[in-house]
């Protein structure tokens, strides 16, 4: 850990006054058992974060939570715009967005089924809860490695006209305004009304371009409202609305070298398994220099560590826009409750992406994708007795993306042209699922949940052809016509029936203290590869992956309610599990990447986390988290190839997106400055072991082009609010040490390897009103 960021740290502690009143650590509670709760009541290990927890970090979107919870991470190869949640190393790093994460978002219950919809954005929120471990029987498909559940705060009838604006400007000329208003209509009724817009901040220079690009500039806005009904003392309507629209600048990849200048192998550097050097050449210096005669073009010993200058052409954006209604029913009678949820989605995402990371256009990607989906949930709980709590609930989905992805391989000298893939996938999935609690002891109860899932998946339709340099002269006269490797491929995955659900025991032997052991089976629902295939074996649907978890974790309020102390102990049997194989395919003559079961995985772990109210030290609160685990693949038939054909098993490698270890640590503290001011400060600190570590990988080379070394953040937030006002002010520092990271290292398998690094030190200043 670096001793910068330690003393920075030290020194916040050290100037904290001393006190002698003692506090109470605040009750939490969640919805994750899909009733309200206190966090340390349920057997679930999860991470809640506030509306003010979320403020004090400085997230603007849900991705950017994952640095402050031990144990997750996000896989997004693009650097922003299709965020995948990886929870305890479960996750399938895939950016087509037909597949479905293994971690699934539920936005006000309503499941997010593609990664492309996991880059909404956190304004007027009430709670964002981060659940861990298989959470296969209450909600079922695509959660083997956890859910992250997003609330949004509702209308509250009855209540005061209530709202607040909240504006901000940093470095790079980032701006952000948010606002929202709740109030009531009628005596029965009550609408609330949100929105949010984020501007600028572009922060890096193409090395492509003569200009300083300012690329990376934000163009984020969305709308929420939201009605609430109150029919009568039992009955509730809450219809929510929601619009936004992204037309944000994405971050640009940087090359990454590993050819000797006249290509005829691999760098030394780079072969050998270390950094490139000013040895190292990527494939666009080699086109430029030796076919078409215009030098190296920029070198990849150009750009800067921490991400500013990048080869890359500054064409990174996305184009997307999103409609959606929810609308949630809610009967409460004396002893059972009745719940329906019913959710229409459309979303469009377009996003342009320079995937060989380069001034020449040797893989310039154009993405469109029109994802919709409809979905209605019923839900019945209540309690047979005091001692015994009951849930039933049933569900149907239906889903379809319809999808478009064009590349442009202008000056790819060995494979040149315009490539065209298109496809239509429809998923539709039932399910009906139980859950039961009996407390048959006074510090004994058992639990247990049931799911069973019906799914059919279909792809239509997959076309992939090319034009120009690739073409057929079909009529002899010179003409290229489009040349199709695919045309109108069908395929149909099924899942006729699968049982999720889990079984456990905890024991209460205080208020304070919970002991729970558990076993959970979840599951990762098969599909199909949406990326371009040459063949129609290459889209035969892969196998759902099934997991079995093992976990024993505890819960405990301790000191009087000033430590709490809680943990987890895990084991994971992952069967069939989904990845990228790679294979020599001689119409490239290289390597390509494909998607299937690889295999089975072991995974172990242990995660803590403390918070602590000192007594000698008025308006302290620490918080510690910290996660090890230990993912590997642990049996396999699997040959790996690296980028050069070498092959190698898979079996025993670790898991990707996988660190050993990762740390979260937190110190918020408030102190009267005079009798009309008080400073609310805030320090929180992450750091990751290797997230791509050596072991994951067979070869030397595989590790010098994919490997994510470990990195740490530090950040601040100071606050200054008056005590007989309602504005107030703050400044916020991120990653103020400047550290140089990776947040993911890929290629575009056709000879051009990229890193895409995220952002150095920034600053913001925030102003807010609240009545």
């Amino acid at each position: 850990m670096n001793r910068q960021a330690i003393g920075i740290a030290a020194f916040a502690i050290a100037s904290l006054p001393l006190a002698i009143q003692a506090q109470t650590l605040e009750e939490v509670v969640v919805t994750a058992q899909k009733r309200d709760q206190s966090s340390q009541d349920i057997p679930i290990s999860v991470s809640a974060f506030s509306a003010e927890q979320i403020s004090k970090l400085g997230n603007t979107g849900l991705q950017e939570l994952a640095k402050n919870v031990a144990g997750a991470e996000i896989f997004d190869d693009r650097g922003s715009g299709q965020p995948t949640w990886v929870i305890r190393g479960v996750g399938l790093a895939d950016f087509n967005p037909n597949n479905t994460p293994t971690a699934a978002i539920f936005y006000d219950e309503a499941y997010m089924f593609s990664n492309v919809l996991g880059g909404i954005g956190l304004f007027d929120i009430q709670q964002v809860e981060i659940l861990k471990g298989p959470q296969g029987g209450l909600y079922g498909r695509n959660t083997s490695g956890g859910a992250v559940r997003v609330n949004s705060r509702p209308p509250e009838v009855g209540e005061e006209s209530n709202g607040y604006v909240r504006g901000s400007y940093g470095r790079w000329n980032k701006s952000r305004m948010e606002a929202a208003v709740g109030f009531d209509v009628a005596d029965n009724a009550a609408i609330r009304l949100a929105a949010v817009t984020s501007q600028g901040g572009g922060w890096q220079d193409s090395l492509a371009t003569e200009a300083d690009d300012e690329f990376g500039d934000q163009d984020f806005t969305a709308l929420r409202a939201q009605l609430a009904w109150q029919l009568n003392d039992k009955t509730e309507m809450l219809l929510k609305l929601d619009y936004g629209r992204d037309n944000s600048e994405t971050y640009l990849a940087q090359g990454k070298a590993s050819l000797l200048a006249d290509a005829s192998g691999r760098c030394p550097a780079v072969a050998a398994g270390g950094a490139a050097d000013d040895q190292c050449f990527t494939l666009s210096n080699v086109l430029s220099n030796f076919v078409f005669g215009t030098g190296t073009g920029p070198l990849a010993i150009d750009q800067d560590d921490q991400g500013r200058r990048t080869t890359s052409n500054p064409i990174n954006e996305l184009d997307n826009d999103w409609r959606s209604v929810n609308m949630r029913w809610q009967w409460e009678g004396e002893s059972v409750s009745f719940t329906s949820i019913t959710t229409a989605m459309d979303y469009n995402f377009k996003q342009n992406y320079d995937f060989d990371a380069s001034h020449l256009t040797l893989f310039h990607e154009r993405s469109r994708s029109e994802l919709s989906a409809w979905s209605q949930e019923f839900r019945w709980q209540g309690e047979i007795s005091e001692d015994m709590y009951w849930l039933l609930g049933a569900s149907y989905s239906n889903e379809e993306v319809v999808a478009f992805r064009n590349l442009d391989l202008s000056q790819l000298v060995d494979f040149p042209g315009l490539g065209y893939r298109s496809f239509t996938q429809e998923t539709k999935s039932a399910a009906a699922y139980a859950q039961l609690e009996w407390q048959f002891a006074d510090t004994l109860k058992l639990h247990g949940s049931l799911r069973y899932t019906k799914e059919d998946k279909d792809l239509l339709n997959y076309r992939f052809f090319e034009t120009e340099g690739n073409g057929v002269d079909l009529n002899g006269d010179g003409q290229l016509q489009p040349f199709f490797w695919l045309d109108g491929v069908n395929q149909e995955a099924n899942l006729d029936s699968h049982f999720s659900g889990h079984l456990g025991l905890d024991w209460t032997p205080s208020d304070e203290v919970l002991i729970y052991a558990k076993a959970t089976r979840g599951f990762k629902s098969g599909g199909f590869f949406g990326g371009f295939a040459f063949s129609a074996a290459e889209l035969g649907a892969y196998d759902e992956e099934l997991i079995w978890s093992y976990e024993l974790g505890w819960k405990t309020d301790l000191l009087d309610r000033r430590l709490r102390f809680n943990g987890a102990l895990y084991y994971y049997d992952y069967q069939d599990v989904q990845g990228f194989t790679q294979e020599f395919s001689t119409l490239i003559d290289g390597v390509l990447t494909k998607l299937g079961n690889l295999g089975d995985a072991e995974h172990k772990g242990v995660e803590v986390e403390f918070t602590y109210l000192p007594e000698s030290i008025e308006g302290l609160q620490l918080s510690l988290q910290a996660n090890y685990l230990n993912a590997k693949i642990s049996k396999s038939a699997t040959i790996g190839l690296d980028p050069d054909g070498v092959q190698f098993p898979i079996q025993g490698l670790r898991r990707t997106f996988a660190p050993e270890y990762s740390v979260g640590i937190q110190l918020d503290h408030q102190a009267d400055i005079n009798e009309h001011y008080q400073l609310n400060s805030s320090v929180n600190y992450s750091w990751r072991d290797d997230i791509n570590a050596d072991d994951a990988y067979g070869t030397d080379l595989d590790r010098a082009l994919f490997g994510i070394e470990s990195y740490q953040l530090l950040g601040m937030r100071f606050e200054i609010v008056p005590t007989a006002a309602d504005w107030k002010v703050a400044l916020l520092l991120d990653n103020v040490t400047n550290e140089a990271y990776t947040l993911s290292s890929t290629s575009d398998d056709l000879g051009s390897f990229n890193r895409v690094q995220g952002r150095p030190r920034s600053w913001t200043l925030e102003f807010s009103y609240e009545w």
